[in-house]
């Protein structure tokens, strides 16, 4: 039994860590929803959406009419005039009231209306707000996850560097113990070797801190195991035609969201100028009330037997309606400076409007220049890499024959291995510009 018991759980144990190693390899797409969904700009973004909501429902509500009821109680000692017979008389009084009253909007200038839209302009407002935020996170997230996947691979670099390296050192060690090599010549593989070993770890130092910066663009725990899932990218495809950055301005002024809610504001400053104009109008409401009241020394002039407490409130049941007419004169100034306000509001908005526009053509124009230097950077590197490999595999035969000194040997494979590095560099350099340039345009990222 106890045997079965720990078999189960080793068992557990391995099944967790299987699954928690699964977990840890994270993919594009996971690091991206997970950068939004803990991101707290985003968060409080959501907040700032519930709250512009609720003033929607708030604006909304004052169509409906408002009703409250009233109740009150006194106590009254001494010379005070009971106020169901309006006579003095020295003596305790208990007296109440209540009742409900109700008032109507019927016209005040379109205030109401008005106050709605500018509220559900506010709310999309608000939204886009939190698009904006959502999309510079996703810009950041492949700008570090392409950035790890460069790391990575000049990590792998170095590694067979090193395993091509330590291969020469003991190749090398054997012929020297054989007569057939100096001494110097193993010496200066084995110091190139250290240097190898040193590059290596600056690379896995650059891998861990681009690991770092994907961890806290996601909002992820620095302690969480964490690494990236590799995608297998195609070669970038060096013919393509980039779309022309005034193409890509038109049509990412329609979309993206910055340029939406610099236009939603707007909006609401116009809702806001109406709003406040909106007191140079006469405005009408409807008041309807409805009282009683009780006294402890109520007498009944018809049955002085009968002073329950329904008798009193029939006989002093009373209704008031009231339609009352609210004409502006004079406000001091105050109507027309709001309105004013409001239209410089507008105005300002406008010019953030054009700001926004700006803004977004710049940044268009820097990843349309970015794309095609990339390409052309990518071109340069892809054409000097395969250049030197044909001059490394020269230079190794020449070197594994002994035509040629370690020092040939060291200075070709190094020449090859910096091109590799600048050649990843450009690649990814070249897949980043293309996707920002495409995310412009309307596209989602994928990396696969």
């Amino acid at each position: 039994m106890l045997r079965n018991k720990l078999l189960a759980i080793l068992l557990t144990l391995l099944s967790t860590s299987t699954t928690f190693a699964q977990d840890s390899l994270w993919s594009y797409s996971q690091c991206v929803e997970f950068a939004i969904e803990n991101n707290l700009y985003v968060k409080l973004q959501d907040y700032e959406v519930g709250d512009r909501t609720e003033e929607y429902k708030q604006a909304r509500a004052q169509r409906y009419p408002s009703v409250s009821g009233f109740y009150s109680h006194s106590f009254n000692r001494g010379l005070n005039p009971d106020p169901t017979t309006n006579v003095y008389s020295q003596q305790s009084v208990n007296t109440g009231s209540f009742g409900a009253q109700v008032g109507i909007p019927i016209f005040n200038g379109r205030k109401i209306s008005n106050t709605i839209k500018q509220s559900r302009s506010s709310i999309e407002s608000a939204e886009f707000g939190k698009d904006k935020i959502e999309n510079d996170i996703i810009i950041q997230v492949t700008e570090n996850y392409l950035d790890v996947i460069y790391k990575f691979e000049n990590v792998e670099i170095s590694k067979k560097r090193v395993k091509t390296l330590q291969e020469q050192v003991d190749r090398t060690k054997r012929l020297v113990e054989a007569g057939a090599s100096p001494l110097s010549e193993l010496l200066d593989l084995m110091s190139q070797f250290a240097d190898t070993e040193r590059q290596l770890t600056e690379s896995e130092n650059s891998y861990n801190i681009a690991i770092l910066t994907l961890k806290q663009s996601m909002q992820l725990d620095f302690s969480t195991n964490f690494n990236v899932d590799i995608p297998n990218f195609a070669d970038p495809d060096t013919t393509m035609q980039f779309t022309p950055s005034e193409v890509v301005f038109d049509e990412s002024k329609l979309i993206m969201p910055e340029i939406k809610q610099a236009e939603l504001n707007i909006s609401v400053t116009e809702f806001q100028e109406k709003i406040a104009k909106g007191d140079y109008y006469p405005s009408l409401n409807f008041n309807g009330n409805l009282n009683t009241r009780y006294s402890s020394n109520y007498v009944n002039p018809i049955d002085p037997n009968d002073t329950s407490l329904g008798t009193q409130f029939e006989n002093f049941f009373s209704q008031v309606a009231t339609i009352q007419l609210n004409i502006p004169i004079y406000s001091r100034r105050n109507v027309k400076t709001a309105v004013n306000k409001a239209r410089l509001s507008t105005k300002k908005n406008e010019v953030q409007l054009q700001q926004q526009l700006n803004d977004l053509r710049k940044k268009i124009e820097q990843s349309y220049i970015n794309a095609l230097s990339s390409q052309k950077t990518y071109i340069s590197n892809r054409k000097s890499v395969e250049s030197l490999q044909e001059q490394f595999r020269s230079v190794n035969k020449r070197f594994a024959s002994g035509a040629a000194s370690t020092t040939d040997y060291v200075v070709a494979e190094n020449n090859l291995n910096i091109a590799k590095a600048e050649l990843n560099r450009s690649k990814y350099q070249f897949i980043f510009s293309r996707k920002i340039l495409d995310f412009y345009s309307g596209k989602q990222i994928i990396l696969e």
